[in-house]
Protein backbone atom coordinates (compact mmCIF):
# COMPACT_ATOMS: atom_id res chain seq x y z
CA UNK A 1 0.00 0.00 0.00
CA UNK A 2 1.15 3.38 -0.32
CA UNK A 3 1.01 6.29 1.92
CA UNK A 4 -2.44 7.30 1.74
CA UNK A 5 -3.98 3.98 1.68
CA UNK A 6 -2.47 3.09 4.37
CA UNK A 7 -3.40 6.10 6.41
CA UNK A 8 -6.96 5.39 5.30
CA UNK A 9 -6.60 1.55 6.80
CA UNK A 10 -4.86 2.06 9.67
CA UNK A 11 -7.89 4.81 10.56
CA UNK A 12 -10.66 2.85 10.39
CA UNK A 13 -9.49 0.16 13.35
CA UNK A 14 -10.62 2.10 16.19
CA UNK A 15 -7.91 2.62 19.06
CA UNK A 16 -8.79 4.91 21.85
CA UNK A 17 -6.64 4.02 24.61
CA UNK A 18 -6.83 1.11 26.05
CA UNK A 19 -8.11 -0.70 22.75
CA UNK A 20 -5.66 -0.50 20.89
CA UNK A 21 -4.72 -4.33 20.23
CA UNK A 22 -6.77 -4.68 16.84
CA UNK A 23 -4.36 -2.27 15.40
CA UNK A 24 -1.40 -4.18 17.25
CA UNK A 25 -2.78 -7.22 15.73
CA UNK A 26 -3.41 -5.36 12.09
CA UNK A 27 0.32 -4.05 12.69
CA UNK A 28 2.10 -7.58 13.43
CA UNK A 29 0.53 -9.09 10.26
CA UNK A 30 1.28 -6.44 7.93
CA UNK A 31 4.98 -5.81 8.91
CA UNK A 32 5.57 -9.56 9.12
CA UNK A 33 4.85 -9.89 5.66
CA UNK A 34 7.31 -6.89 4.76
CA UNK A 35 9.92 -8.84 6.25
CA UNK A 36 10.15 -7.74 9.61
CA UNK A 37 10.95 -9.24 12.76
CA UNK A 38 8.13 -8.83 15.40
CA UNK A 39 7.99 -8.42 18.88
CA UNK A 40 5.56 -7.71 21.56
CA UNK A 41 5.40 -6.59 24.86
CA UNK A 42 2.59 -6.99 26.84
CA UNK A 43 1.05 -3.39 28.92
CA UNK A 44 -1.65 -4.77 30.75
CA UNK A 45 -3.74 -6.65 27.89
CA UNK A 46 -2.70 -4.40 24.77
CA UNK A 47 0.91 -4.62 23.21
CA UNK A 48 3.82 -2.47 22.19
CA UNK A 49 5.63 -3.62 18.42
CA UNK A 50 8.62 -3.38 17.73
CA UNK A 51 9.75 -4.32 14.29
CA UNK A 52 13.00 -4.86 12.91
CA UNK A 53 15.23 -6.35 10.36
CA UNK A 54 18.58 -5.90 11.60
CA UNK A 55 19.65 -4.39 14.89
CA UNK A 56 18.60 -0.99 14.46
CA UNK A 57 21.01 2.24 14.58
CA UNK A 58 17.70 4.53 14.31
CA UNK A 59 14.07 3.59 15.56
CA UNK A 60 10.69 5.56 13.98
CA UNK A 61 8.34 5.75 16.98
CA UNK A 62 4.95 6.77 17.37
CA UNK A 63 1.76 5.80 19.17
CA UNK A 64 -0.92 3.40 18.45
CA UNK A 65 -3.69 5.27 20.24
CA UNK A 66 -5.97 7.91 19.63
CA UNK A 67 -8.26 10.30 21.78
CA UNK A 68 -12.08 9.49 21.71
CA UNK A 69 -14.47 9.26 19.71
CA UNK A 70 -13.64 6.85 17.04
CA UNK A 71 -14.44 8.83 13.70
CA UNK A 72 -14.19 6.76 10.44
CA UNK A 73 -11.56 8.15 7.88
CA UNK A 74 -12.71 9.57 4.44
CA UNK A 75 -10.96 10.87 1.50
CA UNK A 76 -11.98 14.39 0.38
CA UNK A 77 -9.60 15.76 -2.19
CA UNK A 78 -6.76 16.81 -1.28
CA UNK A 79 -7.48 16.22 2.74
CA UNK A 80 -8.09 13.08 4.58
CA UNK A 81 -10.27 13.43 7.19
CA UNK A 82 -10.93 11.96 10.47
CA UNK A 83 -9.48 10.18 14.03
CA UNK A 84 -6.02 9.58 13.86
CA UNK A 85 -4.72 10.80 10.76
CA UNK A 86 -2.74 13.26 12.06
CA UNK A 87 -2.48 12.27 15.50
CA UNK A 88 -0.69 9.76 14.76
CA UNK A 89 -1.89 7.02 12.11
CA UNK A 90 -1.15 9.36 9.62
CA UNK A 91 2.18 9.98 10.89
CA UNK A 92 2.50 5.79 11.31
CA UNK A 93 1.92 5.33 7.90
CA UNK A 94 4.48 7.61 6.93
CA UNK A 95 7.08 5.89 8.96
CA UNK A 96 6.24 2.56 7.52
CA UNK A 97 6.84 3.87 4.03
CA UNK A 98 9.63 5.47 4.28
CA UNK A 99 11.69 2.70 6.75
CA UNK A 100 11.38 0.24 3.80
CA UNK A 101 14.05 2.22 2.75
CA UNK A 102 16.46 1.07 5.05
CA UNK A 103 17.78 -2.65 6.79
CA UNK A 104 18.84 -0.86 10.30
CA UNK A 105 15.72 1.37 10.58
CA UNK A 106 13.36 -0.07 12.91
CA UNK A 107 9.84 0.62 13.79
CA UNK A 108 8.41 1.48 17.55
CA UNK A 109 4.31 1.66 17.91
CA UNK A 110 3.55 2.47 21.26
CA UNK A 111 0.14 1.97 23.48
CA UNK A 112 -1.06 4.86 26.09
CA UNK A 113 0.13 7.44 24.82
CA UNK A 114 -2.77 9.86 25.28
CA UNK A 115 -3.03 9.21 28.97
CA UNK A 116 -0.18 8.39 30.83
CA UNK A 117 2.46 7.12 28.41
CA UNK A 118 2.41 3.99 29.80
CA UNK A 119 3.70 2.20 26.83
CA UNK A 120 6.92 3.95 26.39
CA UNK A 121 7.83 3.56 30.17
CA UNK A 122 7.50 0.23 29.68
CA UNK A 123 9.23 -0.33 26.12
CA UNK A 124 12.24 2.04 27.83
CA UNK A 125 12.77 -0.82 30.24
CA UNK A 126 14.72 -2.98 27.82
CA UNK A 127 12.00 -4.15 25.71
CA UNK A 128 13.69 -0.91 22.95
CA UNK A 129 16.45 -1.25 21.70
CA UNK A 130 19.39 1.11 22.31
CA UNK A 131 19.98 3.44 19.12
CA UNK A 132 22.05 6.35 18.44
CA UNK A 133 18.33 8.03 17.07
CA UNK A 134 14.90 7.63 17.40
CA UNK A 135 12.34 9.81 15.36
CA UNK A 136 9.40 10.52 17.58
CA UNK A 137 5.89 11.48 15.41
CA UNK A 138 3.55 14.12 16.81
CA UNK A 139 2.21 17.18 14.20
CA UNK A 140 4.90 19.51 14.14
CA UNK A 141 3.95 20.94 10.96
CA UNK A 142 7.04 19.13 9.79
CA UNK A 143 9.40 21.60 11.70
CA UNK A 144 12.04 19.39 13.77
CA UNK A 145 11.29 20.09 17.65
CA UNK A 146 13.97 22.78 19.00
CA UNK A 147 12.42 22.44 22.83
CA UNK A 148 8.70 20.97 24.14
CA UNK A 149 6.99 21.65 27.09
CA UNK A 150 6.87 18.74 30.00
CA UNK A 151 3.78 17.88 31.24
CA UNK A 152 2.09 17.14 34.35
CA UNK A 153 -1.04 15.41 34.86
CA UNK A 154 -2.64 14.78 38.10
CA UNK A 155 -5.81 14.28 39.75
CA UNK A 156 -7.40 16.40 42.71
CA UNK A 157 -9.72 14.50 45.37
CA UNK A 158 -11.66 16.24 48.37
CA UNK A 159 -13.98 14.06 50.90
CA UNK A 160 -16.50 16.02 52.92
CA UNK A 161 -19.41 15.10 54.59
CA UNK A 162 -23.35 14.94 53.47
CA UNK A 163 -25.73 16.67 54.98
CA UNK A 164 -29.51 18.81 53.84
CA UNK A 165 -28.44 21.56 51.70
CA UNK A 166 -30.47 23.41 53.45
CA UNK A 167 -28.78 23.06 56.75
CA UNK A 168 -24.87 23.16 55.52
CA UNK A 169 -23.28 23.72 59.34
CA UNK A 170 -24.26 19.84 59.02
CA UNK A 171 -21.84 18.88 57.04
CA UNK A 172 -18.76 19.50 54.95
CA UNK A 173 -18.91 19.99 51.04
CA UNK A 174 -16.13 18.24 49.36
CA UNK A 175 -16.97 20.21 46.04
CA UNK A 176 -16.56 23.41 47.88
CA UNK A 177 -13.40 22.65 49.02
CA UNK A 178 -12.31 21.40 45.41
CA UNK A 179 -13.38 24.70 44.04
CA UNK A 180 -11.36 27.05 46.43
CA UNK A 181 -8.60 24.89 45.13
CA UNK A 182 -8.89 25.00 41.92
CA UNK A 183 -9.73 28.89 42.22
CA UNK A 184 -6.04 28.97 43.90
CA UNK A 185 -4.39 26.85 41.13
CA UNK A 186 -5.91 28.94 38.62
CA UNK A 187 -5.46 31.92 39.71
CA UNK A 188 -1.44 31.10 40.70
CA UNK A 189 1.60 33.21 38.79
CA UNK A 190 2.87 29.99 37.02
CA UNK A 191 6.53 30.27 35.46
CA UNK A 192 7.17 31.85 32.77
CA UNK A 193 10.40 30.59 30.62
CA UNK A 194 12.12 32.51 28.20
CA UNK A 195 13.02 28.85 26.18
CA UNK A 196 9.57 27.12 26.98
CA UNK A 197 7.01 29.84 27.42
CA UNK A 198 4.27 30.25 29.81
CA UNK A 199 3.49 26.90 32.29
CA UNK A 200 0.02 26.38 31.82
CA UNK A 201 -2.67 24.48 33.61
CA UNK A 202 -6.05 22.97 32.16
CA UNK A 203 -8.66 21.89 34.42
CA UNK A 204 -10.07 18.92 32.25
CA UNK A 205 -12.99 17.43 34.09
CA UNK A 206 -14.90 17.78 37.01
CA UNK A 207 -16.97 15.13 38.82
CA UNK A 208 -18.09 15.30 42.54
CA UNK A 209 -21.45 15.26 44.79
CA UNK A 210 -24.71 13.06 44.89
CA UNK A 211 -27.57 15.63 44.26
CA UNK A 212 -28.02 19.70 43.76
CA UNK A 213 -30.15 19.39 47.29
CA UNK A 214 -27.15 17.48 49.35
CA UNK A 215 -23.76 18.25 50.37
CA UNK A 216 -20.81 16.51 48.69
CA UNK A 217 -19.05 14.30 50.43
CA UNK A 218 -16.52 13.56 47.43
CA UNK A 219 -15.32 15.74 44.87
CA UNK A 220 -12.26 15.34 42.26
CA UNK A 221 -10.98 17.53 39.05
CA UNK A 222 -8.41 15.76 36.05
CA UNK A 223 -6.11 18.33 35.84
CA UNK A 224 -2.83 18.86 32.95
CA UNK A 225 -0.46 21.11 33.57
CA UNK A 226 2.20 22.14 30.46
CA UNK A 227 5.32 22.65 32.19
CA UNK A 228 8.47 24.56 31.50
CA UNK A 229 10.36 24.14 34.61
CA UNK A 230 11.28 20.82 36.95
CA UNK A 231 7.83 18.81 37.84
CA UNK A 232 9.06 17.81 40.74
CA UNK A 233 8.96 22.44 41.63
CA UNK A 234 5.45 22.79 40.28
CA UNK A 235 4.71 19.62 42.25
CA UNK A 236 5.94 20.90 45.48
CA UNK A 237 4.15 24.26 44.92
CA UNK A 238 0.99 22.45 44.07
CA UNK A 239 0.63 20.70 47.45
CA UNK A 240 1.10 24.23 49.15
CA UNK A 241 -1.38 25.97 47.27
CA UNK A 242 -4.48 23.47 47.98
CA UNK A 243 -6.00 22.35 51.01
CA UNK A 244 -3.84 19.86 53.53
CA UNK A 245 -6.38 17.19 53.24
CA UNK A 246 -7.05 17.56 49.30
CA UNK A 247 -5.06 14.42 47.80
CA UNK A 248 -3.10 14.32 45.14
CA UNK A 249 -2.16 11.79 42.63
CA UNK A 250 -0.20 12.57 40.01
CA UNK A 251 -0.63 10.11 36.82
CA UNK A 252 2.11 10.57 34.49
CA UNK A 253 4.69 13.89 34.86
CA UNK A 254 7.88 14.93 32.58
CA UNK A 255 10.05 18.12 32.20
CA UNK A 256 10.67 20.28 29.63
CA UNK A 257 13.37 19.63 26.67
CA UNK A 258 15.76 20.91 24.20
CA UNK A 259 16.45 18.98 20.93
CA UNK A 260 19.63 18.93 18.76
CA UNK A 261 19.26 21.09 15.99
CA UNK A 262 18.47 19.50 12.66
CA UNK A 263 19.09 21.35 9.95
CA UNK A 264 17.34 22.38 6.59
CA UNK A 265 13.79 21.49 9.01
CA UNK A 266 12.95 24.93 10.01
CA UNK A 267 12.00 24.63 14.10
CA UNK A 268 9.72 24.95 16.63
CA UNK A 269 8.47 24.92 20.33
CA UNK A 270 5.42 22.50 20.95
CA UNK A 271 3.79 22.95 23.88
CA UNK A 272 2.08 19.64 23.92
CA UNK A 273 3.22 16.37 25.43
CA UNK A 274 4.72 13.54 23.71
CA UNK A 275 6.52 10.13 24.92
CA UNK A 276 9.86 11.38 24.07
CA UNK A 277 11.00 11.86 27.76
CA UNK A 278 9.96 8.47 28.54
CA UNK A 279 12.20 6.88 26.19
CA UNK A 280 15.54 9.38 26.42
CA UNK A 281 17.17 6.41 27.64
CA UNK A 282 16.97 4.62 24.24
CA UNK A 283 18.74 7.09 22.61
CA UNK A 284 18.76 11.11 21.03
CA UNK A 285 15.27 12.00 20.27
CA UNK A 286 14.02 14.24 17.77
CA UNK A 287 10.67 15.06 16.92
CA UNK A 288 8.95 16.06 14.31
CA UNK A 289 5.80 15.01 12.19
CA UNK A 290 3.64 15.69 9.44
CA UNK A 291 0.03 18.07 10.22
CA UNK A 292 -1.28 20.53 12.96
CA UNK A 293 -1.40 19.94 16.46
CA UNK A 294 -4.22 22.38 16.24
CA UNK A 295 -6.40 20.01 13.88
CA UNK A 296 -5.34 16.96 16.74
CA UNK A 297 -8.25 15.98 19.47
CA UNK A 298 -10.79 17.81 17.30
CA UNK A 299 -13.80 16.82 15.76
CA UNK A 300 -12.61 18.31 12.85
CA UNK A 301 -8.67 16.33 12.25
CA UNK A 302 -7.59 16.58 9.07
CA UNK A 303 -4.57 16.24 7.19
CA UNK A 304 -2.93 17.21 3.60
CA UNK A 305 -2.42 14.36 1.39
CA UNK A 306 0.63 16.23 0.08
CA UNK A 307 2.11 16.34 3.75
CA UNK A 308 1.64 12.74 4.31
CA UNK A 309 3.65 12.28 0.55
CA UNK A 310 5.95 14.90 1.51
CA UNK A 311 6.55 13.30 5.00
CA UNK A 312 8.17 10.43 3.60
CA UNK A 313 10.70 11.90 1.76
CA UNK A 314 11.34 14.08 5.35
CA UNK A 315 11.39 10.96 7.48
CA UNK A 316 13.84 9.05 4.68
CA UNK A 317 16.41 12.25 4.48
CA UNK A 318 16.39 12.51 7.93
CA UNK A 319 17.08 9.37 8.42
CA UNK A 320 20.02 8.89 5.87
CA UNK A 321 21.45 12.14 7.95
CA UNK A 322 21.42 10.67 10.94
CA UNK A 323 22.66 7.52 9.36
CA UNK A 324 25.45 9.22 7.82
CA UNK A 325 27.12 11.16 10.35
Amino acid sequence: MNTIDLTLALCKIPSITGNEQALTQYLAKLLTNEGYEIKLQAVGDRHNLLAVKKPPRILLTTHLDTVPPHIPPTLEGELIRGRGVCDAKGIMAAMIIAARKFEDVGLLFLVGEETNSEGAKQAAQGFAPKVEYFINGEPTDLKAASAMKGALAFTLTTHGQTGHSAYPETGVSATHQLIHDLHLLLNHPWPNNKAYGQTTLNIGTLEGGRAANVIADKAQAHCVMRTTIEHEKLENEIRSLIHKNTQVEVLTASSPLSFEPIPNLGSTVVRFGSDVPHLMSIGKPVLIGPGSILDAHTAHEKIAVSDLEKAVGVYQDLCQHLLGK
